[in-house]
């Protein structure tokens, strides 16, 4: 690969990245649609969390049980809210478009899912910081702020990215609606079921994005379907989350320019 190939692809990633960023941040949906959906996971961990009676929580797990409630539900969100970007510019003829223009059809794909990912994160992080200055100010402690930035970080990224690329490249074959309508069921079914159930589940396997492994096996919090993780198994997760979301990117990027080619 040339100096000129690797500009053209830097060059797709970053005009991407930077037009899907601003469309997706000026989306009102997306402010109400995470603030909901945060609100839905603190209603259903609200017997849990500190801030509910548990008093004498340890600031790191006050954190990391703030982190499960911005995890337990937005996902969900995220799925939905960045499923219908793709075939937008199918629709809108965009793509055929961008297709003319000089750069690499992969790197506007990464460029997309990037833009996408970090604009849906600001509404969330927002709210996330509030919770996380709010226990700050609660227990007199500024620790909370490098803890509640580092639970995020090994937490929610994580499972965050790995829903967001199956939404960016899913919607690729699949139409819109139906994707949704299977993602919103395999959250339940795959990382709020308990593995108890007569119902097969993968929850409680280190497949699941929703983060307990990560917080049982890095900060010790117990509850979930996740109580005997160690900090390799944590590590096992992230890395087999992060591996499947980039398989994820790869396989749609190789759709799409078969399906370039045919035309």
């Amino acid at each position: 690969m040339n100096g000129k190939t690797y500009g053209e692809m830097w060059a797709a990633i970053t005009g991407a990245t930077r037009y899907e960023f601003l469309m997706q941040l000026r989306r009102r949906a997306v402010w109400i649609v995470i603030g909901l959906f945060v609100a839905w996971g603190f209603a259903a961990f609200r017997f849990y969390v500190a801030l509910g009676g548990e008093e004498t929580l340890p600031l790191t797990q006050w954190m990391v049980a703030w982190s499960l409630v911005a995890q337990y539900f937005v996902p969900i969100a995220f799925g939905i809210l960045i499923a219908d970007r793709l075939p937008r510019d199918r629709r809108t003829r965009v793509g055929e478009l961008l297709e003319t223009l000089p750069g690499s059809a992969g790197g506007r794909l990464f460029g997309k899912y990037l833009g996408n990912v970090a604009a849906t994160l600001v509404p969330l992080f927002v709210i996330y910081l509030a919770g996380v200055a709010y226990v700050a100010f609660e227990r007199g402690d500024l620790m909370a702020i490098p803890l509640g930035l580092l639970s995020f970080a090994a937490i929610n990224l994580p499972g965050l990215l790995f829903v967001a690329a199956f939404s960016v490249s899913v919607p690729v074959v699949l139409w819109v609606p139906l994707y949704q309508a299977l993602f919103v069921g395999y959250w339940f079914w795959g990382n709020l079921l308990s593995p108890d159930s007569t119902i097969p589940t993968i929850n409680g396997t280190i497949l699941t994005p929703v983060g307990w492994y990560m917080a049982n096996g890095f900060f010790g919090l117990k509850g979930g379907a996740v109580e005997n993780a160690t900090v390799w198994t944590a590590v096992a997760s992230i890395a087999l989350l992060l591996a499947l979301a980039a398989l994820a990117l790869y396989g749609a990027h190789r759709y799409l320019t078969w399906q370039q080619a045919r035309r």
